[in-house]
């Protein structure tokens, strides 16, 4: 990668004044999409200081995406910067968000075996049974309280144990792993505070000690599970994946896992509860259910930025972008793109099918999204059947950030069958 420094600032109109800021608030964190079309109204792209700029519009953030001159900022292009450093989480870092070709290659066919459609057809089953298991839970702690907070009880629970399912990890650990995969979640964020990088610093040292002492036991006594294996997989011309490269990625795949996924189901139950009509629809059209989950993602994805540098001096919607820009792809925006999308602030399961960039594209494309797709065609279903009357008992918190939809807690009751009493009109779920 060329890690020159850009010659000269680009001809982008600035971005509105103090717009990372207003995405990071309370506010801004619960609906970025009025700042995100006010980012748009200034402009296809913006500058954001001098070397860095925002883009919303849908064709400029495919182009991002998959045109072979755009990389992520690996750690060739952080170093030359000064942004990398030999802190905890620099094994973390080096995982496939921050690799380019082949080294990206190497490390995604290593970890492709889980989310094949033969390995995710398996494994559905087991999704099926974690699903009951923590509604189960979910109706117990509803009906003891009366209140319960879906983030904790559901939401990072449920991908966290599917995780551990796929990977072989203790399943009496999935709450350490679940807190693991909450507080690494700001090293994603290329705005996180120094007090969230700090926390985010420790809990990836802890998260990678963890797994370096399971790896090291498996490799003393190999069993079936993935990691056994992934001790002995062979890179052409390499030989075997060394033990932290591969504890860096568990730590990578179980906390990317987790938060995207969290991220949909709780987006769900907001969904359902604001737009019953939809939700009444879904529960009698069971078919439907695969376009509605891409509905759900371009409405509102768990990962909104993405973040690319070109190789290469080039251009965006008639904007000259040197070499080595610093470049965020809006995705979120990208997918309510007038342009784009008819009516897209409109959340409508009968959408036609319509790509969107909820889960990338180019070969960065999200290598769990078919896991995800699977966990929400087994759990949404489960969740409009057995929770018709669920709703929101208070605002949901969040974790600042740009790139991530983390949820902190999302409280829930369901003493007020709103959406119970819409189904029930059309013979739906009861």
């Amino acid at each position: 990668m060329d890690t020159a420094t850009p010659t000269a600032p680009s001809a982008a109109p600035p971005a509105p004044r103090g717009v990372i800021r207003r995405l990071q608030s309370r506010q801004g964190r619960e609906d970025p999409f009025p700042l995100y079309e006010e980012i748009r109204r200034a402009g296809p792209v913006v500058s954001l200081g001098p070397h860095a700029l925002l883009v919303t519009g849908f064709a400029d953030c495919l182009q991002i995406l998959t045109d072979r001159i755009w990389q992520v900022p690996d750690h060739t292009w952080r170093a030359a910067r000064g942004l990398d450093t030999d802190g905890p989480s620099r094994n973390v870092l080096l995982t496939l968000p921050r690799l380019n070709p082949p080294a990206h290659g190497q490390a995604r066919r290593l970890q492709s075996g889980p989310f094949t459609t033969a390995a995710l057809e398996r494994l559905r089953p087991t999704v099926r049974r974690l699903v009951r298991t923590h509604l189960d839970r979910l109706d117990a702690e509803l009906t003891e309280y009366g209140r319960a907070d879906f983030i904790d009880m559901v939401a990072r629970a449920l991908p966290v144990a599917v995780m551990c399912e796929i990977l072989g990890l203790p399943t009496e650990d999935r709450a350490l792993i679940a807190r693991y995969s909450l507080e690494t979640a700001a090293l994603t964020e290329p705005f996180a505070t120094p007090a969230q990088t700090a926390v985010a610093d420790a809990a990836a040292a802890e998260f990678h000690a963890y797994v370096m002492t399971l790896l090291n036991a498996r490799a003393l006594s190999p069993g079936t599970d993935l990691m056994s294996q992934w001790l002995t997989h062979e890179r052409s011309r390499t030989g075997p994946v060394p033990p932290d490269e591969l504890a860096a990625h568990i730590v990578f795949l179980v906390g990317a896992g987790a938060e995207t996924t969290s991220s949909l189901f709780a987006t769900a139950v907001q969904a359902f509860e604001k737009h019953p009509d939809q939700a009444r629809w879904l529960a009698t059209h069971p078919e439907a259910l695969p376009q509605a989950v891409e509905e759900l993602t371009r409405w509102d994805p768990s990962v909104q930025n993405a973040v690319r540098v070109p190789t290469q001096d080039t251009t965006l919607a008639g904007t000259a972008v040197p070499a080595g820009t610093l470049v965020h792809a809006l995705v979120a925006a990208a997918n309510r793109d007038p342009a784009q999308f008819r009516d897209p602030h409109t959340l409508d399961f009968q959408r036609p099918p319509q790509r969107n960039l909820a889960f990338g594209a180019g070969f960065h494309y999200c290598l769990g999204a078919p896991l995800a797709r699977l966990n929400a065609a087994e759990f949404l279903p489960e969740l409009l059947r057995r929770f018709p009357a669920l709703r929101t008992a208070g605002p949901a918190t969040r974790t600042p950030g740009l790139n991530l939809r983390t949820f902190l807690t999302l409280p829930i009751t369901r003493s007020r069958p709103v959406l119970a009493a819409a189904i029930a009109q059309t013979g739906g779920a009861t």
